[in-house]
């Protein structure tokens, strides 16, 4: 078996576990079939294959190059592999793609709970393991002892989004927690820094966020123009920020 038709029958099997509608498993005999007609896993594997054997920055570099001077009588042939069958197989992949969120989200709270639970600790309420709240789940996690947000996103710079989602979820810890004690979790020391040193207001992170969650705010801390640094280290000081790269690598 080929390395491609050994990562489309894994592709496969793993979009069928996550519900995704796919043909059976190809046959060594089928699996050169067109890819406008293939099943999400083997367009996953065209695509892997497309993008391990070389850089991408290089090969779109060089067929840039390649293209400078070019007409139609050549053009055609200077496409360094980018051809109607790949175009579909990205496209298709793209469509499904929405969903690997949530299997990073989910997946990351379920392989750092052996690790962070502790003895005859118990979970109350059916986590919210997918991206994103249900109103009546307001915590990634809810035991008898804690509550807890995951952000599993890999920042690397800038990152404006995902800094206002940071902040909401970190204000929420400290307005909806109760008694319990809370905690925030995410991948990396820039989440933590940004916390530590953001001159940012909150008032302006929470911009876009939910109206109850700012009118909550507004609420218990009035118009006080707290930074995000003087949140987390006044009304946030008992949050514990945790780093799951120490916990799950």
């Amino acid at each position: 078996m080929s390395r491609t038709e050994f990562i489309s029958h894994a592709a496969i099997r793993h979009l069928r576990r996550l519900g995704f509608p796919t043909s059976p498993l190809p046959q060594e005999s089928d699996v050169q079939r067109e890819l406008p007609d293939t099943a999400p896993g083997e367009a996953f594997a065209s695509l892997v294959d497309f993008l391990t054997v070389e850089d991408l920055s290089t090969r779109i570099r060089r067929v840039e190059q390649r293209l400078e001077g070019a007409q139609l009588g050549n053009v055609d042939g200077l496409n360094g592999g980018m051809t109607d069958e790949l175009l579909q197989a990205a496209l298709l992949v793209r469509q499904h793609a929405g969903r690997v969120n949530d299997l990073i989200h989910a997946a990351t709270i379920v392989r750092a709970l052996p690790k962070i639970l502790e003895p005859g600790e118990r979970i109350v309420r059916r986590p919210s393991l997918a991206s994103g709240n249900d109103p009546d789940r307001p915590f990634d996690l809810e035991t008898d002892r804690r509550v807890a947000e995951f952000k599993t996103a890999r920042w690397k710079g800038g990152d404006t989004m995902r800094k206002r989602l940071l902040v909401a979820d970190l204000v929420g810890l400290v307005l909806k927690r109760g008694e319990r004690r809370a905690e925030l979790y995410v991948f990396g020391r820039l989440p933590l820094d940004f916390l530590r040193t953001s001159t940012s207001t909150v008032e302006w992170m929470l911009g876009r966020s939910a109206p109850n969650l700012r009118d909550a705010y507004e609420q218990r801390f009035g118009s006080a123009a707290l930074t995000v640094s003087q949140f987390t280290a006044g009304p946030a000081a008992d949050v514990v920020l945790r780093d799951l790269t120490e916990i799950i690598g």
